[in-house]
């Protein structure tokens, strides 16, 4: 386990200067202006990465606090420089379901960006990150946005109970992959198993990002919850499909969902007609 933490110091000890504040609020417009924007902001960031003393920063994304680290990790770049670019089709919909007793289980939490949003908008949230330096990311950044129902799970989620290995992406940590043959060895519990322990009796959404691992969550989950479990959104990555031992999507049609979108950003939202 090679990836860089800091849950000590306080945060604003990583506070980017005044030329970074800069490149920041220039960098997103950038990188929505097609190929020449992009690489431009390519060279912007290889300056970031020049000026900074250390590889970390502390900012406020979306009105809330941030540890990031400015390589190693894709979401936590995205999420310093170009923020308005990350799942936005996913957030946004989500983020106007949210109501008082709505309930989001993020399976693959990585820094926290879609929990700790959800979170703070006023949802009940578990968190569930296997990787121990990720979770301690997480962890952290949580901390530095207190007062809000979100619970955090150091474990893997899959298809059985015991223990399973996870294999390291140590130039992504989002890459980390769930793998019998992994290095690092982390409890594996069953999503229904878990709803359960944690008192849910719905669920609003549900999102899924475990690197071609999510038929193992979802489909033991899909043919086994009852009715009211069932969260009216699941968001899940697809990218890795040809990973998949079984296609969940069949077992969520059976089970009354309809595919909405396929997002930019690699996802499927699939919703829950009442």
């Amino acid at each position: 386990m090679t990836a860089l933490v800091d849950d000590s110091s306080r945060f604003g000890t990583y506070r980017p200067n005044a030329a970074q504040r800069r490149l920041y609020r220039l960098m997103p417009a950038l990188y929505r202006g097609g190929w020449t924007g992009k690489r431009i902001f390519g060279r912007l960031r290889w300056l970031d990465r020049k000026l900074a003393s250390r590889g970390i920063a502390d900012v406020e994304r979306f009105g809330l606090r941030w540890r990031l680290y400015r390589t190693g990790n894709v979401s936590d770049s995205r999420l310093l420089l170009r923020p308005d670019s990350f799942d936005p089709v996913e957030t946004d919909l989500l983020l106007r379901r949210v109501r008082p007793g709505f309930a989001f289980v993020d399976v693959g939490a990585n820094c926290g960006f879609y929990a700790i949003r959800i979170a703070a908008a006023g949802g009940r949230v578990i968190a569930v990150e296997p990787h121990p330096e990720m979770f301690r990311r997480l962890q952290f950044n949580a901390g530095l946005n207190p007062g809000h129902a979100l619970r955090l799970l150091q474990c893997a989620v899959g298809d059985r109970p015991g223990e399973i290995g996870i294999a390291e992406d140590s130039r992504n940590l989002g890459r980390t992959r769930i793998d019998g043959t992994g290095a690092i060895r982390t409890e594996m519990r069953p999503l229904l198993d878990i709803v359960r322990a944690e008192g849910l009796d719905r669920l609003g959404a549900l999102k899924v990002d475990v690197e071609g691992f999510e038929d193992r969550v979802l489909a033991p989950f899909l043919k086994e919850a009852p009715d009211g479990l069932l969260p009216d959104v699941i968001v899940a990555e697809h990218t890795w499909s040809g990973n998949w031992a079984q296609d969940w999507r069949q077992a969520a049609g059976a089970r009354g969902y309809r595919e909405r979108t396929r997002t930019p950003t690699g996802n499927v939202i699939l919703i829950r007609d009442p």
